[in-house]
């Protein structure tokens, strides 16, 4: 399967169950996946997003979260906590496009809010996976530039474009995304967590199985 890149270029994705597996042996990802599902169980029986905030916070460390617990403190609380829950809000409408530029001044303007500091857009994407795992994927910076290229932006722009790009290249390759999803024995995933997933490894997880994947 090749996903399209922003700059038309392709991503050919293969051997995803092996990836998968091979991924859930690391134990902070595995507690992330099981903190991600519980949080998805969560949201279906009515916590509201103010009540799941506080979970992901420290949730979000399992996958090297760059934030120090300063910065989780100041998100947990007014007046972050209600930039975060308006931009929760906004994410668990599906995206099907580009953001209208309404829409996506005020998520450029929420991310800018919460993220001044240099690893910004990287901790507050391993946030958001956890509480809306269908509109964002983690980016770290090897994530970034596999998608978006070397010298895109690494601000709020960078961010917006990541969910952008995300949300059609999870339409684009769905069918087989949801295909390793139902395959995956450890936990439940959703074919865009699949996506996620696999993006980390490609672009730097598989640093960390020399001589495990062809």
């Amino acid at each position: 399967m090749i996903i399209s890149k922003p700059d038309g270029s392709g991503w050919l994705l293969q051997g995803g169950t092996a990836k998968l597996k091979l991924r859930a042996a690391l134990p902070g990802a595995r507690v992330f996946d099981l903190a991600a599902d519980s949080l998805r169980k969560a949201r279906a029986a009515g916590l509201s997003i103010a009540d799941r905030l506080p979970l992901a916070l420290p949730a979000s460390w399992c996958v090297n979260s760059p934030a120090p617990s300063t910065v989780l403190r100041r998100w947990a609380l007014p007046p972050q906590r209600e930039v975060w829950l308006s931009l929760v809000e906004v994410l668990e409408e599906p995206l099907q496009g580009p953001l209208d530029a309404e829409s996506r001044e005020a998520m450029l303007a929420g991310i800018r809010v919460l993220g001044p500091e240099a690893h910004g857009v990287e901790a507050i994407s391993k946030v958001l996976a956890l509480l809306v795992p269908d509109a964002v994927p983690l980016m770290p910076l090897p994530a970034r530039a596999f998608v978006l290229g070397e010298s895109a932006p690494e601000d709020a722009r960078a961010f917006v474009a990541m969910i952008e790009w995300f949300a059609g290249a999870v339409q684009q390759g769905r069918t087989e995304l949801a295909s390793w999803a139902e395959a995956h024995e450890e936990v439940p995933l959703s074919a865009a967590q699949v996506l996620d997933r696999l993006l980390w490894f490609d672009s730097e997880g598989h640093r960390h199985f020399p001589g495990k994947i062809s």
